[in-house]
């Protein structure tokens, strides 16, 4: 994932941080769905599966705030990244993930730890199910180990690099202390930057 922009590592000094943790995270997350594979454990989720787009519950925190509002000023082009600003402006009147489009994720290469991370057995999810209800016996919970190499590298965006520091930020929840819930921002601050980047090009 690295690889994919180079020149924008350069630019901001933060980004590789992010790339690494989300490498991180999709290498723990290929070595769990094999064991649950191994283990006769089917996974619901596939491409073009979005249920949990349309009512998302996500946590993020600043690094991957920054990631998001990066891709989408910079990296979304054409028709998407019209559609893309004009549902960050009606991000209050729905539940849908603002970055829904064509019922695909439009930031997929830097969507949330949370999205990343989130996984089904069993059945696809049903359009409005709620799943921690329904069946939170099938959601496929990440490992503490695993969870805690992502945060090790996250960790180094707040400025905790000692792995002493890591570990006791990590074991005290440091991460989710310092997350906001998608719902609770307001995406036309993304809309702005995007109206910018429009501006100087």
């Amino acid at each position: 994932m690295r690889d994919l922009y180079p020149e924008d590592e350069k630019k901001y000094k933060w980004l590789p941080t992010l790339l690494d943790a989300y490498e991180i995270a999709d290498e723990v997350n290929s070595e769990l769905l094999k064991d649950k594979a191994k283990n006769g454990v089917a996974i619901a989720c596939s491409k073009g599966c979005n249920a949990c787009c349309k009512r998302p519950s996500v946590p993020f925190t600043a690094p991957e705030l920054m990631g998001i509002s990066w891709f989408a000023s910079e990296k979304l082009s054409g028709p998407i990244r019209s559609v893309v600003k004009q549902q960050l402006r009606a991000h209050e009147s729905t539940t849908r993930c603002p970055f829904l489009v064509e019922e695909g994720c439009s930031i997929y290469p830097v969507r949330p730890l949370a999205c990343r991370q989130f996984f089904m057995a069993g059945m696809p999810c049903r359009d409005g199910e709620e799943i921690m209800e329904s069946r939170p016996q099938d959601i496929v919970i990440p490992s503490k180990d695993g969870g805690r190499q992502v945060a090790m590298k996250l960790l180094e965006h707040f400025g905790i690099t000692k792995p002493s520091e890591k570990l006791k930020a990590f074991n005290s929840g440091f991460i989710v202390v310092n997350s906001k819930q998608m719902h609770e921002y307001d995406w036309n601050l993304i809309a702005d930057t995007m109206d910018i980047f429009d501006q100087e090009t």
